[in-house]
This record gives C-alpha cells, structure tokens and sequence, in this order.
C-alpha cells in the first residue's frame, strides 16, 4: 500500500483491500438477479453500496490530505463549507473549522423564537432580508432551525453580523436567543451588502453620537 502521505494514498488503499471484493459482489448480484434470487442479489448490492461509501470517504481523504480546505471539498460535494466540515471533519486530524480557515469570511448568526425573543440590532441584520441565492440561507445550522421551525409551526429569526473571534461563544445572557454559533459565507461579495447594512443598523441605533 502507497504511504497515507502519498498523493491518492487513501483511495488506492481502499482498492488494493476492497476493489476485488466489490468486483465479485457485483458479479455476484448480476448471477443472482439473472437467477431471480432477489434476496442474494440485494444483499450484493448493499455490501457494493458499502463499499462506495467507503471509497467515498476515501477520496474526500486524499483531497483533504492534498491540502484543499472546506471551500474546495464543499464545492466537490456540491455543499455549503460548514455543511461538508461537519459531516466529513471525522476523516482527518488536525483540520480547522471553516471560519478559522478563512477568517475574513466569518459571520455570527443567532437565532430566537419570534414569539418570545426579540432581535434586538447588536444581532445583526435579517437572514431574511439577504438575496434569496446568499449561501447563510443554505448554511446548515439555519437549514436546520427553518425546517424544525416549520415542523413544529414556530416562526423564527434569524440574525447575521461580521464575527468578531470566530468561535461562536460571545457572550448571549440566557432567555435572550436560543441559539448563536460561527459560520461562512461563501465569497467576500456576499459580505458587502451586510456590511452596508450592518453600518446602518449601527447609525440608526445611535442617532446622536455624531452630535457628542
């Protein structure tokens, strides 16, 4: 087997273990099928589905091995950053979240129920309010809320600023929001238009302060 150091070191592992097997499993559904031996030939197909996966995982290994971040590995999976960091961060050591990776792409969402807390401005903006194609409203953790939101018929907010330490923690007093954490944004020019509105949410805050 070619060094785990090795360019495609993982995936050719996995074939030089599995690729023969799954070779013979999938001959095997192709017999058992042409036989009408239905359960045989499902119980083939699963291990051949097994078997992918596991190569599957393999790739995603070689191309974090590589040196390709979450943006790279995101767009190979065709997924938001945040999305492919948590389902696939497992597969290395070492690796860093999306928002340390690339910290200039940081943002802060906190999220509450409309009906008992209130978004106050030093939140940030309304997801809502962002394009419609802006990737916070693909991001997991907001896909998550909406769809248990809709599930249970709440109405949420969702707030975004600019992050500040990228670790999500800053400090939220308890019964104020339900949830805060860290994410990204896909491309700097989805944080324009936030932050022209996040200076306006500032100005109409404190109206007087040019007058102090």
């Amino acid at each position: 087997m070619t060094s785990a150091s090795s360019a495609g070191a993982y995936t050719e592992g996995f074939r030089d273990q599995h690729g023969s097997a799954i070779t013979a499993e999938v001959a095997s559904a192709a017999a058992a099928a042409a036989a009408a031996d239905w359960k045989r030939a499902m119980s083939c197909a699963a291990r051949v589905g097994t078997g992918a996966l596991h190569l599957y995982h393999s790739v995603i290994r070689d191309a974090l091995a590589a040196g390709l971040d979450w943006w790279d590995v995101g767009e190979l999976l065709g997924a938001h950053p945040q999305a492919a960091f948590e389902q696939y961060a497992n597969l290395t050591d070492g690796t860093t979240t999306p928002a340390r990776q690339r910290p200039a792409l940081a943002v802060t969402c906190t999220a509450g129920l409309a009906d008992v807390h209130d978004m106050e401005p030093c939140y940030g903006i309304d997801a809502d309010d962002l394009d419609p194609g802006h990737s916070i409203r693909s991001e997991p953790t907001v896909a998550r809320l909406r769809e248990t939101a809709a599930m249970t018929g709440q109405d949420i907010w969702i707030a975004v600023k600019l992050a500040g330490e990228y670790q999500g923690d800053d400090y939220l007093e308890d019964g104020t929001a339900i949830r805060r954490w860290t994410t990204v944004a896909l491309h700097p020019d989805e944080l324009g238009w936030l932050r022209e509105a996040l200076a306006l949410n500032a100005a109409d805050e404190d109206p007087g302060d040019e007058d102090d």
